[in-house]
C-alpha cells in the first residue's frame, strides 16, 4: 500500500492487490457511455481522501467454522483479512470465491460490519462472521482470530 500527497485533493490511497475493479474519476472532457457494459480489469484501486485522513492498515488470519456451503466460498485453512482504515473510510479485503473482494464498511450497532457483492463480513473483538446475505437457511460462518494474527497485531 502507498500513501502519497496529491496537493489540494488531500491524499490517495493506492491497493496494489490485484483487484478486478477500478475507480476513477473521468475529467468530463467529452467523455459519454463511460460503462460500456465491460468491467474494467486493474490491479490498482485508488480512493481520494481528506489531507488530514492517516491510513492504517492491519492483517489478521482467522479459522473459519461453520456451513460446508460457505467455507467453500473462502481460502482455507485460514482466511486472511486486511483491514485499510482511513478516516470515515474502512476497509476489509479478502479473498472471495477464489477473487479479491474490497469490503466497505456499513452501519453497525456492534462491531465493524462491511459488505461486498452479496457477502457481508462482521468482526468485533478477535471474532468475526461472514455470510452470504438472502442465502436461506443458511448460518454464519464464526471465525476465530488466530495466535498469528494477534502477534502480527502487536498485542
Amino acid at each position: 500500500m502507498n500513501v502519497r500527497k496529491t496537493g489540494k485533493k488531500g491524499l490517495t490511497l493506492k491497493m496494489l492487490a490485484g483487484l478486478a475493479a477500478t475507480f476513477g474519476v473521468l475529467d468530463g472532457a467529452g467523455a459519454t457511455n463511460c460503462w460500456a457494459g465491460q468491467p474494467a480489469v486493474a490491479n490498482t484501486l485508488s480512493i481520494p481522501l481528506t489531507p488530514a485522513s492517516q491510513v492504517q492498515k492491519s492483517s489478521t488470519t482467522y479459522r473459519c467454522s461453520g456451513s460446508t456451503e460457505l467455507l467453500d466460498k473462502l481460502a482455507k485453512p485460514l482466511v486472511s483479512v486486511t483491514y485499510l482504515n482511513a478516516g470515515a473510510v474502512s476497509l476489509a479485503v479478502l479473498q472471495v470465491e477464489g477473487e479479491t473482494q474490497v469490503f466497505s464498511n456499513v452501519i453497525s450497532a456492534s462491531g465493524a460490519r462491511y459488505t461486498a457483492n452479496r457477502f457481508e463480513w462482521w468482526s468485533k473483538g478477535d471474532t468475526a462472521f461472514f455470510s452470504e446475505v438472502g442465502a436461506e437457511g443458511t448460518h454464519p460462518l464464526t471465525c476465530r482470530e488466530t495466535h498469528q494474527a494477534a502477534s502480527r497485531k502487536g498485542r
